[in-house]
């Protein structure tokens, strides 16, 4: 009785071995047939003409600015795509990124005051204290197709929280404004944000430098924003005069950015940039 027991585990150990060599020689057999193959062998030869080398994010001390990411050849899709048709073909190739060793997308203890320079865009956003000429603010946005973050003071979303409503129906995106941007403060404000505008936190706002600010948001892996272009009475001469690739460009809600809003919108465009939300703008 024990010797058959035995004779059958031996006999089924037997059989899942011959199994696993099988499929392991199988498996190398379609190794070897495919790297063999003259489309694998065209894509592996030309592969890396299509790769771009990404550009790392550059470090200044308390600052950031976001890197470029770099794509090559995915070798193992691109193959089965073009298997289909039977021949090589570059249009059929597929791209995967590859993302800079530094990277904003892991680094929240530094400040972003621009874009990447590489890239000929920038982007607007606004610093909403009060709610005066938001409405005709949007409209001129709109007409532009032109779109913005808006940075609303909480006590703003506390008593005129329709305003967030307003502002992403226009396609433009809404951010905290506080203080400190402190625990109690964030998980309240980005329950009621995502709650009217389904979107969540992920900017932090300071005019200038405040490690509290800092550390708290990236506690919360947010990333802090200090525009290096700032307006307020007069922002057509301002972003005139220091308007560069890569600008974050913070605009107030007051008559005069009203005024001359459309104006900024026209001479960005006919400087040759394109105006980006700024998730678009720093995105890697």
């Amino acid at each position: 009785m024990v010797i058959s027991v035995i004779k059958k585990i031996f006999s089924i150990i037997g059989v899942s071995y011959l199994l696993c060599f099988s499929f392991y020689y199988t498996n190398l057999a379609s190794i070897i047939i495919k790297n063999n193959d003259p489309i694998m062998k065209e894509i592996r030869r030309t592969s890396s003409n299509y790769e771009l080398n990404y550009v790392n994010a550059i470090i200044n001390d308390n600052n950031i600015i976001p890197g470029v990411v770099g794509i090559k050849v995915d070798i193992n899709k691109s193959y089965y795509e073009m298997k289909k048709y039977g021949s090589f073909n570059d249009s059929l190739l597929v791209f995967q990124d590859v993302l800079p060793e530094i990277s904003i997308s892991n680094t929240y203890d530094k400040y972003i005051s621009k874009g990447n320079e590489k890239n000929k865009n920038v982007s607007l956003i606004f610093k909403v204290e009060n709610t005066n000429y938001i409405e005709e603010i949007l409209n001129v946005l709109y007409s532009k197709d032109i779109y913005a973050t808006f940075f609303v003071n909480k006590n703003i979303i506390d008593d005129s929280i329709d305003i967030l409503d307003k502002i992403v129906k226009k396609g433009c995106k809404v951010e905290l404004l506080d203080d400190l941007y402190k625990e109690d403060n964030y998980n309240k404000y980005n329950r009621l944000i995502k709650k009217y505008t389904n979107q969540e936190l992920k900017y932090c706002y300071l005019d200038s430098e405040n490690f509290e600010v800092l550390n708290n948001c990236c506690y919360k892996k947010m990333h802090t924003i200090i525009p290096n272009i700032m307006t307020n009475n007069y922002p057509y001469n301002l972003v005139k005069n220091k308007l560069e690739p890569g600008s974050i460009i913070k605009l107030s809600n007051n008559g005069q950015t009203l005024k001359e809003l459309k104006y900024i919108i026209n001479y960005i465009e006919q400087r040759g940039y394109t105006i980006v939300l700024l998730d678009d703008l720093i995105k890697e």
